[in-house]
């Protein structure tokens, strides 16, 4: 069963956690952020709320993924999907080994925008799917004209392995490996930011539970 997960980024104080979306919970946040302007624009779901919980309804049907509502300090801000490649359509137009995972997400808060929270979110996610030891690579697929995720992916040790064609976009395929994550982010349960990458400020932060 599929259970909630924390960690603590020392570098901003702030805790970021994920949990399973349950249609019942969360249905009328999810309807709120697919119509935002700025989501609609990459996700095409600004749709009749009818419309909608048909495609989240089916989302969650889908055994090949599971589907989440992300957290910054308690608020929910963000919606991610995370599947395994070789069940997925993408498997088809890209080369993937065994337990290689893919993620799609968007920050529904504008407030939580920019490179402090969509930055240390997809950080905190990656390390999420990376506690299943059998996962090598964490895929993303970003839309090419979407600089800003593109931007964001790298900071978190996502590198462009090629670029393809996909019925609905061109995508990026940013390629995120298990080595190359935890050369810069902590292994500790709980944290996400090695103790001895935070700097002279944030020392005080280290001893945080």
């Amino acid at each position: 069963m599929r259970s909630e997960f924390e960690v603590y980024n020392d570098k901003n104080n702030t805790y970021y956690s994920f949990r399973p979306l349950s249609f019942e919970k969360d249905f009328d946040i999810y309807s709120k952020w697919m119509n935002q302007p700025y989501i609609a624009q990459w996700w095409n779901l600004n749709k009749s709320r009818d419309e909608q919980a048909k495609k989240l309804i089916s989302e969650l049907e889908d055994s090949h993924q599971d589907l989440y509502i992300g957290f910054i300090d308690g608020k929910p801000v963000s919606y991610w999907e995370k599947y395994w490649l070789k069940e997925d359509v993408l498997s088809q137009h890209i080369k993937t080994e065994p337990y290689d995972q893919g993620l799609h997400f968007l920050i529904g808060e504008s407030d939580y925008l920019g490179r402090i929270h969509t930055s240390a979110s997809i950080g905190a996610f990656t390390k999420m799917v990376f506690e299943d030891s059998r996962t090598q690579n964490l895929i993303g697929e970003p839309d090419v004209r979407n600089v800003k995720v593109l931007r964001y992916a790298q900071e978190n040790c996502f590198e462009k392995r090629e670029v393809v064609e996909l019925p609905e976009r061109t995508s990026a395929i940013m390629v995120c490996t298990r080595e190359r994550f935890f050369e810069k982010f902590s292994r500790q349960s709980g944290r996400l930011y090695k103790a001895n990458t935070l700097g002279f400020n944030s020392q005080a932060a280290v001893v945080q539970p």
